[in-house]
């Protein structure tokens, strides 16, 4: 199962997305729910994928959308 990130970058305040098996990231937004539609296209491309959200403050993240 493929994992696309959703973490928020305080530096630069924005939202950005990254796939688990890329060190840079593949995309970002200053709206998170934009950031979440552009993801939930490209996991609906690379299936069986997830989109999930990192939390700063937890240890787990939340799952949004999974394609099998």
């Amino acid at each position: 199962m493929k994992k696309l990130r959703i973490v928020y970058n305080y530096k630069y305040r924005i939202w950005e997305l990254f796939h688990q098996d890329v060190n840079e990231r593949i995309a970002y937004d200053k709206s998170i729910y934009d950031l979440i539609v552009t993801a939930d296209i490209i996991a609906k491309l690379i299936k069986p994928s997830q989109v999930v959200f990192i939390p700063q403050n937890l240890l787990s993240e939340i799952l949004i959308n999974e394609y099998v």
